[in-house]
């Protein structure tokens, strides 16, 4: 979801409180809404409860998720620039191959899977280019001691990327279920409709309702924007690896 919106979802449903508002003004006096205020306000303030408790449980999971889709991104760049700086370090340009392995998939993973993602979908060419790469890293010849901790440290540390990748990948179907999202809504409209059928007059109706609806829809379209992490206006970027693509390119080019 973008920004344009979320923020045609806010408009309209300030604009549904409004109408709202005048059609229960014309059709119930304001002596019968204050009586029916007095018995309903226990019943709101019951729901209002409810509905906070889950809100508050759905925005900490999806602000979690969030997160870890970002913490993930940074471990995998994080591993995969350590195990480039260690290929390189290798004597004799033995680690170009692996860092060449790299590169290829960094690029695939800016120029291919990170467009993929905002369709929930991953690339499997960027998965067989990061194989590759711990292929090449396992068959790497080795003359002494060194070297094998080199190369010990280097397959490690692209297992970590790995294992930081799945969770990157992971993140793109996890969102909050169809039956959530009907749940939040079938009580927003209810505790709206208590605020609309308050015992105020007019002008203050459609202040109330208004500010109450709107409050909550913002908060529903953050919620939104926060489920798919690498989708809408809200998404992840990929400029952790713009960056490491652009420091793997220089390391090869000074190897040459």
């Amino acid at each position: 979801m973008n920004y344009a919106l979320g923020l045609l979802i806010v408009i309209v449903c300030a604009l549904v409180v409004t109408g709202a508002s005048l059609l229960v003004d014309r059709a119930i006096s304001l002596d019968a809404r204050r009586r029916h205020h007095d018995v309903g306000n226990p019943v709101f303030q019951a729901i209002a409860v409810m509905f906070s408790v889950i809100l508050a449980f759905v925005f900490s999971e999806v602000w979690s998720e969030y997160n870890t889709a970002k913490q993930a991104i940074g471990v995998e760049c994080g591993a995969l620039h350590g195990a480039v700086m260690l290929a390189n370090a290798m004597p004799d340009r033995e680690g170009r191959p692996i860092n060449e392995d790299i590169f290829a998939y960094v690029q695939k993973v800016v120029r291919t899977e990170w467009p993929m993602m905002a369709r929930e979908r991953r690339s499997m060419v960027a998965a067989d280019d990061f194989r590759a790469a711990i292929d090449t890293a396992a068959r790497l010849h080795v003359n002494d001691a060194g070297d094998l901790a080199n190369r010990s440290e280097i397959i490690t540390l692209l297992a970590q990327a790995h294992a930081a990748r799945e969770m990157r990948t992971f993140q793109l179907r996890l969102g909050m279920p169809d039956a959530m999202w009907g749940v939040l809504i079938v009580i927003a409209f209810i505790l709206v409709a208590f605020v609309v059928l308050s015992g105020t007059e007019l002008p203050a109706t459609i202040f109330f309702g208004c500010s109450f609806a709107v409050a909550i829809a913002m908060v529903l379209v953050l919620v939104q924007m926060l489920d798919y992490p690498f989708e809408g206006a809200l998404a992840l970027g990929d400029q952790d690896f713009v960056k490491l693509g652009e420091q793997i390119a220089k390391l090869l080019a000074s190897s040459r």
